[in-house]
């Protein structure tokens, strides 16, 4: 066995410990165990505090330091909580998962896929605040599912384990080298397909728009795939409530404009929209986002 293989099979043991002590505990008490790890990660990742320090200066400027140092703990809580609810929640079935959920704005993904959208497909879109690995559920249990666009895990392993995890309802995957063509093949079937928007685009890729009135690089293919193909965006969050619940909201669909202006012009604007709804989202609870991203570097 080689010396990465040995690794990689090092971290998937450490890996299904973690799983096994999660699912033996009740899913409350695997969300406190997950609040408990993230306060322990805001003590040792230095580096990671002075990333999300300097985010939230940028985007509360008028926020005193008490309060943006709270947002800053609760951050790194609701992460440890997040990653640790998506793996106890594997303990659910397709019936008890429903009974656990709370739906709001169904009507929004009904109006994107209603009457007159031609077989056009529909794109869901989603950001890495609250349970985000919870938003997708509702869509395969309701909706016959989608394929949602990500980056394979460097560990073989944990890649497995996750594809499986994510995909136990129906939902499918779209590798995120060369997404595009997997993105219009399933927006030509009709089909469903999900993404992230938040995350900050490698150097020279990406469009400038503002997020929390700073400049920002924003991947644009959404944009341009949504401008192509005529596919609206539906927004979706998914938020943990008391008692091992969710709740899964819907917002208002974006339909791309028929437009004569140019199309890095569209693209940008586009773009600029979708960042603002995951603004609004965020704003409504600050410590719920990922923080810990360098999201403002060029």
């Amino acid at each position: 066995m080689t010396g990465r293989r040995l690794r990689h099979a090092v971290e998937f043991a450490a890996f299904r410990a973690a799983w096994c002590l999660l699912r033996i505990v009740p899913h409350t008490v695997a969300r406190r165990l997950g609040r408990g790890l993230g306060a322990l990660a805001h003590g040792l990742l230095g580096g990671r505090r002075r990333i999300v320090e300097d985010n939230l200066r940028r985007a509360f400027p008028d926020r005193s330091e008490a309060e943006r140092r709270q947002i800053h703990k609760e951050c790194f809580r609701r992460f440890g909580m997040a990653v640790c609810d998506a793996l106890s929640a594997e303990r659910f079935d397709a019936r008890e998962l429903c009974r656990r959920l709370t739906l709001e704005g169904w009507e929004h993904l009904d109006a994107a896929e209603g009457e007159g959208s031609d077989g056009r497909g529909t794109f869901i879109m989603s950001a890495h605040l609250g349970c985000w690995e919870m938003a997708a559920q509702p869509i395969a249990l309701y909706a016959g599912g989608m394929e949602v666009v990500g980056r394979p895990m460097d560990n073989p392993y944990l890649d497995r384990y996750l594809k499986r995890l994510r995909g136990r309802f129906g939902n499918g995957g779209i590798d995120k080298r060369g997404a595009a063509r997997g993105m219009l093949r399933t927006l030509r079937q009709g089909g469903r397909v999900g993404i992230l928007i938040d995350q900050r685009p490698r150097r020279g890729e990406g469009v400038e728009v503002p997020f929390f009135g700073q400049p920002t690089r924003a991947v644009d293919v959404l944009a341009r795939l949504s401008l192509r193909t005529g596919a609206p965006v539906v927004p979706i969050f998914g938020h943990d409530e008391p008692g091992g619940r969710y709740r899964v909201v819907l917002r208002e669909p974006i339909f791309p404009p028929e437009t004569t202006q140019g199309e890095d012009a569209a693209v940008v604007a586009l773009t600029a929209r979708y960042l603002k709804v995951v603004e609004e989202e965020i704003r409504r609870d600050p410590a719920s986002w990922l923080w810990l991203h360098e999201r403002w570097k060029t």
